[in-house]
């Protein structure tokens, strides 16, 4: 599952501030997107994404 927001390194610090459990630290793709997923106490992996202009666009 996959939301989108607006500040994706806001997100991932405050997860990690309550707790949460990260999956894969927060990185960012070479097209143009920051990613962090999380794993919900039910085994669902959650996909936090801001869309981000690649470098040199």
């Amino acid at each position: 599952m996959s939301f989108a927001v607006t500040d994706v390194a806001a997100e991932y610090g405050r997860l990690r501030r309550e707790g949460a459990a990260v999956t894969a630290p927060l990185r960012r793709e070479p097209w143009g997107e920051g990613v962090v997923e999380l794993t919900d106490p039910n085994g669902i992996v959650v996909r936090l994404v801001e869309w981000i202009p690649p470098a040199g666009a």
